[in-house]
């Protein structure tokens, strides 16, 4: 199966992935300008953290973006830049 980035999103979609990312990572808070790896990630959260956008938000990332990127507004985002 061919992953996809998220697609431009609305700012409200934005939201949800940072609440997901928050919560998977169990940390209070995180940003677009955070890095995955800052937070510990694993590769097992990564995969949980895609399972969820991709259930609430219909949007197929791959995990492997979490790990590649520099921070999350990269790894999340359509051309991967």
């Amino acid at each position: 199966m061919n992953e996809q980035h998220l697609p431009g999103q609305p700012a409200g979609h934005e939201d949800v992935v940072l609440r997901i990312v928050a919560d998977v990572l169990k940390t209070p808070h995180v940003t677009m300008a955070d890095s995955f790896y800052d937070f510990g990630g694993t590769s097992l959260q990564a995969m949980r953290i895609c399972a969820r956008i991709r259930t609430e938000l219909g949007s197929r990332i791959a995990p492997e973006r979490l790990f590649e990127s520099d921070t999350l507004a990269e790894a999340l985002s359509p051309d991967g830049d």
